[in-house]
């Protein structure tokens, strides 16, 4: 499965590939791996709209709650009137996070 984030305009930093920096324009998610070995992997969009193969995070499933929970530690919440007039259950969702009940909201995002 294969999502992607495109940036509305180009970000102010660099992704560091195999020859160098590249402008990110955006990030690619790639649902990967099955049973025990579920990962994800993300990936920088290029300027010509691919994800980089020369540049990957890769962060166990398992981990994803304690990724978004960094997130909104680092850099807060998203604003209320973002995730309040949302459309996108997600972006909702995360206006709510219960770190001690993730896996409930993870059911309920996936219906």
């Amino acid at each position: 499965m294969y999502a992607s984030i495109k940036f509305d305009k180009e970000a102010h930093f660099q992704s560091r590939g195999r020859n160098g920096y590249l402008n990110t324009h955006g990030v690619a998610v790639y649902n990967m791996g099955i049973g025990e070995f579920e990962e994800v992997h993300l990936h920088p969009i290029t300027s010509r709209g691919e994800a980089s193969d020369a540049c990957r995070v890769v962060i166990r499933k398992s981990a994803i709650p304690d990724l978004i929970k960094a997130l909104i530690d680092a850099l807060g919440p998203p604003p209320g009137e973002i995730t309040d007039k949302s459309d996108d259950k997600a972006l909702r969702a995360v206006a709510n996070l219960d770190f001690n009940s993730f896996g409930k909201l993870m059911l309920e995002i996936e219906e």
